[in-house]
């Protein structure tokens, strides 16, 4: 299933249309002043957002008049509903956010995600719904990965080295994770935080890897590469 839009919407009128689904599933009928407080918007605001709709054919709307979803409405706003509904799920059941945590960012990002993106996250989120030891390993890694990125200094996310990095890749330097005379030597390089490093080679067996940084070129042990971490270009 696909979740590409017929006509495009702002994505305060995708809010609106979701609103007034909703009203409509629970009352019947939507009104303004029902829409305006389900989203702590203005009634002049409600107004110019049902003007809009109506004119894309959405919705049935006169002043003062309860408003209903065409047939053409309805479609459109199933589609929106579905793809929130697919994002929040993605939060709460694959990166296992609180149910609180996973609305609020769905509400962000949904607007922005196209239908080949939210197709995947729904094949995603079903993957792991239906596998429940995948889930268990999952929510394991997550977990972890978690309690490491709250340590403080620490890049959150997985962490990148320069070993991590294939030939053409640049990267910037954000830390240097050793101690000591390698530490020393890796800083007298040059491998500084915020130098910028790009990866030339890789010997066959993977070691040493060769790099150039701010017009020198330099070979690094694979250990010495692992100790570099980056945020990738």
């Amino acid at each position: 299933m696909t979740f590409e839009s017929a006509k495009s919407l702002s994505p305060s009128l995708e809010d609106y249309l979701q609103a007034i689904f909703w009203t409509v599933a629970a009352k019947g009928t939507a009104r303004a002043k029902d829409i305006a407080r389900q989203l702590e918007v203005k009634a002049s605001s409600v107004t110019g957002a049902l003007q809009a709709l109506a004119q894309k054919q959405y919705v049935h709307y006169q002043p003062y008049e309860a408003v209903t979803l065409t047939a053409e409405g309805f479609d459109e706003a199933t589609r929106v509903v579905q793809r929130h509904s697919i994002v929040r799920e993605f939060f709460a059941g694959v990166l296992r956010l609180n149910d609180a945590a996973a609305e609020e960012k769905a509400c962000r990002m949904e607007h922005c995600l196209g239908a080949d993106v939210t197709d995947r996250l729904a094949a995603l989120t079903e993957f792991v719904r239906t596998r429940p030891e995948v889930g268990e390993e999952l929510s394991r890694l997550l977990a972890e990965q978690c309690r490491v990125a709250d340590t403080p200094g620490r890049v959150q996310g997985k962490s990148v080295t320069v070993a991590d990095l294939r030939p053409g890749q640049k990267a910037a330097i954000v830390a240097v994770r050793s101690e000591g005379a390698l530490a020393r030597r890796l800083v007298d390089m040059g491998l500084g935080r915020g130098a910028l490093v790009e990866v030339e080679g890789i010997a066959p067996a993977g070691d040493p890897i060769r790099i150039r940084i701010r017009g020198y070129r330099l070979a690094l042990r694979r250990s010495e590469a692992a100790a570099i971490s980056v945020v990738g270009r």
